[in-house]
């Protein structure tokens, strides 16, 4: 190793020393998908959490169409148990219900899990079951995926064509909910005129967990300019996904996921993005070509950043940010410090 290469090893291991922050993974739908075997989150995500230095991670229950409407509650329930059951197992992770559990999570040196929910299926047309969810430490909601649901209607993955209708009565009332709660409402997926809608009812920085720019890759499920100066003007954080960074495999690199991170930067400001790499290439390879088929006729094909396609590869991330020109400081408000205000201003 030369003496340059040392030295940027060693600005990497400074700038991860207090972990990074993800704050959208699937993995307690693979969880459940793979709830007969033990020691999962141990065997199949620790070690690429740990050489990432993944410090906090957003856990999002999703539920697959194959499970709605009749299931949609017993899987959520399901996955949110599993995800309970290994964390207690490995001895190396945490779930966290407020900022001072992730603190703590964080100086007992483990990864503090956060649950988010992609899509508020589980709940049906059942406000109640809201308090629920909290009560079992879901404390990030997203309304919708790209579907219809009781709360709304998410973005098409095409330029146009989305709902104009936003949210419904019932949708209104599950965000004002998770605000009285302290639940964070997470903007991703929602379509334009529900974007809109959840703007108008909220109070406190709104957050988009991960998205990508329309500049980059032009369909209403990404946040387009005018959208992202929004979450600016509130002092919200967008998280930057590394699945739908381009429509053009060849386009799909790291040096375009920085694009759309500089992008952000450079409409609202450093203080407005963050990381939500939404890494899916591990549950996309477990698919038989059939159901690969029918995700891409359903939204589209995804492109995955072979330099950035799991949590281990987040160091290389970090060392393009130094390349690219970013600072210290900006990367690790990059990394965390977005995100981790949010986490104290709201949890």
């Amino acid at each position: 190793m030369t003496a340059a290469e040392k030295s940027m090893e060693q600005r990497i291991d400074q700038l991860h020393a207090d972990g990074i922050v993800d704050l959208h993974f699937d993995m307690p739908m693979d969880l459940y998908e793979k709830r007969n075997r033990t020691s999962v989150l141990a065997t199949d995500f620790l070690p690429e959490l740990a050489t990432g230095n993944i410090s906090v991670l957003g856990a999002a229950v999703y539920i697959e169409d194959r499970y709605l409407p009749e299931m949609g509650l017993r899987v959520a329930l399901d996955q949110i148990s599993q995800l309970y059951t290994e964390a207690e197992e490995s001895g190396r992770f945490a779930i966290c219900k407020s900022y001072e559990n992730i603190l703590d999570a964080r100086k007992a040196r483990k990864i503090a899990l956060v649950i988010t929910m992609e899509g508020v299926e589980p709940l049906g047309t059942d406000r109640e079951l809201l308090r629920k969810f909290y009560e079992l430490g879901v404390r990030v909601i997203g309304l919708t995926h790209a579907r219809r649901n009781a709360a709304g209607a998410g973005g098409l993955f095409s330029p146009s064509g989305s709902s104009r209708d936003g949210l419904t009565a019932f949708g209104r009332d599950v965000v004002r909910q998770c605000e009285a709660l302290g639940v964070i409402v997470d903007l991703a997926h929602i379509s334009p005129a529900g974007f809109e809608d959840i703007l108008a009812i909220t109070t406190k920085p709104p957050i988009v967990s991960h998205t990508n720019a329309r500049k980059y890759y032009d369909i209403e499920r990404n946040i387009s300019d005018e959208q992202i100066k929004m979450i600016g003007e509130r002092r919200g954080v967008i998280g930057v996904n590394a699945v739908l960074v381009s429509p053009k495999k060849e386009e799909t690199t790291l040096d375009r996921y920085i694009d759309h991170i500089e992008h952000i930067k450079n409409l609202i400001g450093i203080d407005g993005v963050a990381i939500g790499f939404d890494f899916f290439e591990f549950i996309y390879r477990q698919w038989p070509e059939s159901a690969r088929k029918e995700l891409a006729a359903k939204f589209t094909t995804p492109h995955f950043i072979p330099d950035l396609s799991n949590h281990s590869h987040a160091r290389n991330l970090t060392q393009r940010l130094i390349e690219r020109g970013f600072s210290d400081m900006e990367i690790e408000k990059i990394l965390r410090g977005n995100w981790m205000r949010i986490f104290r201003e709201i949890l």
